[in-house]
């Protein structure tokens, strides 16, 4: 009965001009400079009615991030939001950014408790930023999680003064423009910022060997067990996964684990 409620309160996005979102996509795209792609930002607000901008290179670093502050207070965020924000870690605890680290599709997030269905209520300093976000005028946010290479994620989101239901229709209606609008625009903080990519000679760096053993490493294996599944003598693996740790930069077997796995070269599960 309540999901059918549910249903029935949700609509298409009224109004949403599609080819004009298209447009505004591509122009950020084609932007060379910040305030080209923040032009092309603030039209993309517009068309979906959400006006102030959220974004941020990584929701899982605990790192201070000066272009996301940038971008915050360029885009008229009011300090005590700001620093609220960058004061003891509180952006890893807010419920958008834990989300975007499961998340791979936008997603719609409400700044009341009674809308948030089946997920715990806002407490503590959660609650003061989502009571100031309200204060301004805005009851949800739109999130568009930015899956990158070596698990990062950024974050582009969208704050406005729709209900819950409305903003998962725009969602529905633009959930490709806007996922190709916050790709393009964490590139271009990437590329301002100099970050660097994974190389390619990063995942030809290793002999199927060593691929192997490490492989097997990351699924739990040890040594004796690797040598077993390969044909090969326990010092061969030893070797092999000795190379594997030179050849990726890593300080231990468990950070060569870590990187492969975040360069795609492994999985963590048979």
């Amino acid at each position: 009965m309540a999901a059918g409620r549910l249903k029935s309160k949700r609509k298409s996005a009224p109004g949403l001009d599609q080819a004009a979102l298209q447009v505004a996509a591509l122009a950020l795209c084609h932007a060379a400079t910040l305030p080209a792609a923040e032009a092309a930002l603030g039209e993309i607000a517009s068309l979906i009615a959400m006006p102030r901008a959220i974004w941020t290179s990584d929701v899982a670093s605990p790192l201070y991030d000066p272009a996301a502050e940038a971008f915050l207070r360029r885009q008229g965020w009011p300090p005590e939001i700001v620093a609220a924000l960058w004061e003891g870690g509180i952006a890893l605890r807010m419920p958008l950014n834990i989300r975007c680290r499961f998340e791979h599709m936008p997603f719609a997030i409400s700044l009341y408790d009674d809308h948030r269905r089946h997920r715990r209520p806002y407490s503590g300093e959660q609650k003061q930023v989502a009571g100031m976000m309200r204060e301004q005028g805005f009851n949800s946010v739109l999130v568009v999680p930015v899956r990158l290479p070596l698990a990062r994620v950024a974050m582009l989101g969208f704050a406005g003064p729709q209900p819950l239901e409305e903003v998962e229709a725009i969602i529905e209606a633009a959930a490709p423009q806007l996922l190709f609008a916050g790709h393009a625009f964490t590139a271009l903080q990437d590329r301002l910022a100099k970050r660097s990519r994974p190389r390619e000679e990063d995942s030809a760096a290793l002999t199927p060997r060593e691929h192997d053993c490490l492989a097997l490493a990351a699924q739990g294996f040890r040594e004796a067990e690797i040598a077993a599944r390969n044909g090969i003598k326990p010092t061969t693996v030893r070797y092999h996964l000795d190379n594997a740790v030179a050849k990726l930069g890593a300080r231990t077997r468990a950070h060569a684990v870590a990187i492969a796995a975040q360069l795609g070269l492994v999985g963590t599960r048979e």
